[in-house]
């Protein structure tokens, strides 16, 4: 019976067939070499867009000589280096900038002053510093020492009549040629040979191989000279077609590292070998105006080119291949690669050959996760759901072999009887090489199958959706498993038994004597997601991932795993160094392939990726670390004689720039710092390389800035800063010795004064104490009598008090009440008997409000009295005082008037109360007719409270009477002396004003505190 798909299928096959006929391989060219173009102007960092010349210091530091200053770049930031850094440096425009042989860097000034870059042995960067004039400065070629030279250019000079420019081409044994106009010199040592003169000046002239002199014209037509000897040639290769070139429109550049001709916008490098002269295109379509200057890097096969108004640019080589492959194949999103014997390579419906050309191939395998080459270089892979073959020497394709179940994820071939294992997604089969079936086993419900490793004959490493399986294929069953909750992605078994395992995003894993370890999650989480460990036989693991390539020693990888290190170092590869894409593509099986020239093949979301590990550079950044600057709260500094930096105890923030020259990746070169002890935390230092630090406490510290992944063995791998803070005069061992000294000293001096004053002191007190002492027994005695005398006092005063009260209070309430009732129920009798039982009443009131009054007052003088304080508003304390003096007002016909307030206030409600009534009613007493006013205010330190009347107010002398208790005593003023008691109690305080005939003020102040 056929499969659900093969019906879908058998139409689009039969159609692949019919254009495959159509479409007869047609070779392809490989893409020629990619390169990563990046441009600096004054819009990123230079000072100016005129570069002139491009030299790299000994200690790999980019120079460049521009109009207005001359400039040092790090692959990071440009310094510029005008008059205030350059002792010496009078005019800022360079007009020539060459190395000798020794590798030292010459600068002449506009000026004519020449300025010398050596390299550093110290902890500090280079600064240029002014040199003789003993130097003669050439157009191409070493810089050299001549005399010779310079008199006969002085004497071309003099006959020339203008000024003119030098422009000899010096060798690197020293040998120089000298042309212009009508004048033409071999100079070798001392000897000075005369040339036969051009008929014509040369469009361009440069040093070939640093032993031979190449002088160039229009058509094609050269000179080349060698030893004096001059004879005309062509050079052969890719220059030859350029329009530009033939035209006499080229300029010719030259560095240390080779001679180049620039071209219709296409860069040539020059050899010679075997008698010829030969170009290579290295770089095409590029758009640079003004070429003025070269210099290129062959460790990082990268060209740095000055021109004249677009500031300078980086020509990085790329170092990866991709095959240009055909339209008809696809997009370029590859997964599983295939190798044939004769390492061509085979993915989605293309046939790659070790040249890189490509051609065509209808393999309909744009979804295939798996395939496998046998020895006759047949292509075994899946193609829609069927096992298809490609006989890879004849281009026949077998489609259909098997129909599967599932997609198919692994291929692996059992030598032992030529048979092939099948893993798909659920399901393990065993078949023949033309697609018959041995037989099937399904895998177990809910676990889908990713990849299939072989352990030996009969065990097998099962990747799946829920973890890792170790399955006995002859028993069906899965014997072992780890990472149950992780999809695995990838797994590779080392010659140690190490498993290194890759998760679908999860992380990844080393499993090793039965323990699983984490991996780091790597730089920006790239190792969440390793597609492949590739060991390249080096010692080094090739990690494609979806965020980049990465290049990591296996022993590292290991150790960072188990936890024996946590300082690693990876080598990083992304788009700066030519990857179309970073994003790598996994889950298929095999999915990278090794070519016999050593080159290793990765399928990306965009191309094929093509490469040599072997030939790239992957060494750990050698350059040096360097102190750029050092300010201290914005002043230069520099270190003392010992190598420290001293810092003030009141220093603010100290700065301090590092550099290093390194132009590889920036990726790879990750600086960092920490003050401190071992066990301090490492801090990257910022892109701009300013180190800040902020306020230290006075002692002795140790800097220490290092490349991450370095250790104490690296070369050039760090260095360390001694920095001393220095106390505070207050801080120093001197002035804690000062001290201690001034307190022993004053307190023997102390103790001594103290000793004699004390031994006087002693006599007269013993004769003091002996009169006192009498004295005391005799006022102890007496205070002993009258305590006890006060005591019996003070029980028979509350004792009478109480008595009195409680006899008065009971008939005086009935006396009360009967009033009450005779005035309400008066009918039949005369008005003026009832003014009289009304004056009864009024008698009888004011009798029981004193009751009241000395009731609460003799409470107050009882041993166990307490304040007690509550919250409450006081418009409801001065409204129950209305309605307890509504009626008695009416008799003197007064009228009571509060004002409203909001304050709540904080003391004894009944006490305040009892003050208030005593007040009010005596202003009632000594008013008619009048008004009678409450009103209350906070002040800053408590609360006021005012009752003031319009009566006949106190004259100064009752006023003195109503403030002293004593007086209100003797007087008879119950009222006045309980007032000043209750006020006492409450933290309070009375003021009376008064004019007479005016009425009085009476003021409470009620203290917070």
């Amino acid at each position: 019976m056929l499969h659900p798909y093969f019906r879908f299928l058998l139409n689009r096959i039969i159609i692949s067939v019919f254009l495959f006929i159509l479409s007869f391989p047609t070779l392809l060219e490989a893409q020629s070499n990619r390169y990563i173009l990046n441009q600096y102007n004054s819009e990123n960092g230079l000072p100016q867009n005129t570069v002139k010349s491009i030299r790299f210091d000994q200690n790999g530091f980019c120079w460049l000589a521009t109009e207005m200053a001359i400039v040092r770049f790090d692959n990071r930031n440009f310094k510029s280096y005008g008059h205030e850094q350059v002792k010496g440096l009078t005019n800022e425009r360079i007009s020539a900038m060459m190395t000798d042989t020794a590798g030292n860097i010459f600068i002449q000034t506009i000026n004519h002053k020449n300025f010398k870059i050596s390299s550093s042995s110290t902890l500090h960067s280079t600064v240029p510093v002014l040199t003789g004039n003993d130097v003669s400065f050439v157009s191409t070629g070493y810089i050299t020492i001549n005399t010779q030279l310079d008199s006969l250019w002085e004497t071309i000079a003099s006959e020339a009549g203008i000024p003119v420019l030098k422009q000899p081409g010096a060798l690197r044994n020293g040998d120089i040629y000298l042309f212009f106009g009508g004048n033409a010199y071999f100079i070798h040592k001392t000897t000075i040979t005369r040339l036969t003169p051009n008929n014509m000046e040369p469009v361009g002239s440069l040093i070939l191989h640093d032993r031979y002199y190449l002088q160039l014209w229009s058509n094609n037509e050269a000179r080349f000279w060698n030893n004096g000897v001059g004879q005309a040639v062509h050079i052969e290769g890719d220059i030859v077609n350029n329009k530009a070139y033939q035209q006499g429109q080229f300029k010719t550049l030259w560095c240390e590292q080779g001679a180049y001709i620039f071209a219709g916008g296409s860069l040539y490098e020059l050899t010679y070998s075997g008698g010829s002269i030969k170009s290579k295109c290295v770089a095409s379509n590029l758009n640079i105006d003004v070429p003025l200057c070269i210099a290129y890097r062959p460790d990082i096969n990268t060209y740095f080119i000055g021109t004249g108004t677009q500031g300078f640019f980086t020509i990085k080589l790329s170092d990866f291949i991709y095959p240009e492959i055909p339209k008809e194949s696809g997009a370029e999103n590859y997964y599983t690669v295939a190798k044939t014997s004769r390492d061509e390579i085979i993915v989605n419906n293309v046939h790659i050959k070790p040249d890189n050309t490509s051609f065509y191939v209808a393999l309909q395998n744009g979804d295939s996760r798996a395939s496998y080459t046998d020895s006759a270089d047949n292509v075994y892979y899946e193609s829609y759901f069927s096992l298809s073959r490609y006989r890879s020497r004849t281009g026949k394709i077998d489609k259909s072999l098997l129909v599967l179940d599932e997609r198919l994820l692994d291929i692996v071939p059992q030598p032992k009887d030529g048979t092939l294992l099948l893993c798909t997604h659920t399901s393990l089969y065993k078949i023949t090489p033309e697609g018959t079936v041995i037989w099937q086993k399904k895998f177990p419900a809910g676990m889908k199958a990713t990849g299939l490793l072989p352990v030996n004959d009969t065990e097998y490493l099962l990747s799946t959706s829920v973890g890792l399986k170790w399955y006995d294929i002859s028993k069906h069953e899965i014997t072992q498993t780890i990472l149950d909750s992780f999809h695995i992605r990838t797994v590779y078994r080392d010659k140690e038994d190490r498993l290194w395992i890759g998760t679908d995003g999860k992380g990844s894993f080393l499993y090793v004597n039965k323990k699983l370890h984490r991996l780091p999650d790597g730089p920006g989480g790239a190792f969440q997601s390793i597609h492949s460990f590739i060991e390249d036989g080096r010692g080094n693991f090739w990690l494609p991932t979806n965020k980049g390539l990465y290049m990591i020693p296996v022993k590292t990888f290991a150790d960072v795993g188990t936890g024996l290190t946590n300082n690693v170092f990876w080598f990083t590869f992304n788009q700066r160094n030519g990857l179309r894409t970073t994003e790598f593509n996994g889950g298929a099986n095999p999915n990278y392939q090794w070519l016999q020239d050593g080159a290793l093949v990765l399928p990306s979301i965009n191309g094929l990726v093509k490469f040599y590990p072997h030939q790239l550079k992957t060494d750990f950044p050698q350059e040096k670390i360097f102190i750029d600057e050092i300010t201290i709260d914005g002043q230069p500094h520099s270190l003392n004689s010992r190598g420290k930096i001293m810092l003030a105890p009141t220093f603010r923030v100290l700065n301090i720039k590092v550099t290093c020259p390194y132009f590889g990746n920036n990726e790879n070169l990750k600086l960092e710092y920490k003050i401190g002890s071992e066990e301090g935390e490492w801090v990257p230092v910022p892109s701009s390389g300013i180190i800040s630090i902020n306020r230290l406490p006075a002692n002795d510290y140790t800097l220490t800035i290092r490349k991450a992944g370095s250790h104490s063995f690296t070369p050039y791998g760090n260095i360390t800063l001694k920095i001393a803070v220095s106390p505070f005069f207050y801080q120093t061992i001197w002035f804690f010795l000062g001290i201690l000294l001034l307190i022993i000293c004053t307190g023997f001096w102390y103790s001594r004064r103290r000793l004699i004053k004390l031994k006087k002191e002693k006599l007269k007190i013993e004769k003091i104490v002996e009169l006192r002492t009498a004295e005391l027994s005799t006022a102890v005695e007496q205070l002993e009598d009258s305590r006890t005398a006060l005591k019996k006092s003070n029980q028979v005063k509350e004792q009478i008090i109480t008595t009195v009260l409680h006899d008065l209070r009971s008939p005086l309430f009935s006396m009360r009440v009967t009033g009450k009732a005779l005035e309400k129920n008066w009918d039949n009798n005369t008005a003026e008997n009832l003014n009289q039982i009304k004056g009864l009443n009024q008698l009888i009131g004011e009798l029981s409000r004193f009751t009241d009054q000395f009731f609460s007052w003799a409470v107050t003088q009882q041993e166990h009295f307490k304040v007690d304080k509550t919250h409450f508003p006081l418009q409801q304390l001065f409204t129950d005082i209305e309605a307890l003096f509504r009626e008695i007002l009416l008799i003197n016909n007064n009228k009571l008037h509060i004002r409203e307030t909001a304050i709540e206030c904080f003391t004894d409600r009944n006490i305040l109360v009892l003050i208030l009534r005593n007040l009010v009613d005596n202003a009632n007493k000594n008013t008619e007719n009048g008004t009678i006013t409450i009103e209350a205010s906070a002040i800053p330190d408590g609360l006021k409270i005012q009752v003031s009347d319009t009566g006949k107010g106190l004259n100064d002398f009752q006023i003195e009477n109503f403030l002293n208790k004593d007086k209100a005593v003797k007087n008879g003023r119950m009222g006045s002396m309980i007032i000043l008691e209750m006020l006492s109690n409450i933290n309070g305080e009375l003021f009376v004003t008064s004019e007479p005939g005016k009425g009085a003020v009476f003021t409470i102040h009620i203290y917070s505190s």
